[in-house]
């Protein structure tokens, strides 16, 4: 079964953002290639990740410092965060 994938505000801001980073590095194919495959694992497979912190789950990217948030309703995943695992908050 797939699932249906939503991507918060605050994610497709925070992907933007990685996004001109990594233009900078010439590495915007990579990272946006790397951010492909994952989604497409949470379309299949998203159960595969246990719960981290209020309902939320989290899977790493392959290549880089980078993560997906997301919690399962119904037949829907929503990410609700992208964030670089070395941030300050």
């Amino acid at each position: 079964m797939a699932y249906k994938v939503h991507i918060s505000k605050e994610a497709q801001i925070e992907l933007g953002t990685a996004e001109y980073y990594f233009r900078t590095k010439n590495l915007e194919m990579e990272f946006l290639s790397d951010f492909s495959r994952q989604l497409r694992f949470l379309r299949t497979t998203p159960e595969s990740f246990q719960i981290k912190y209020r309902g939320i789950r989290t899977v790493l990217f392959e290549r880089f410092n980078y993560s997906i948030h997301y919690i399962i309703k119904d037949n829907e995943v929503f990410i609700l965060r992208i964030l670089n695992q070395r941030q300050d908050f």
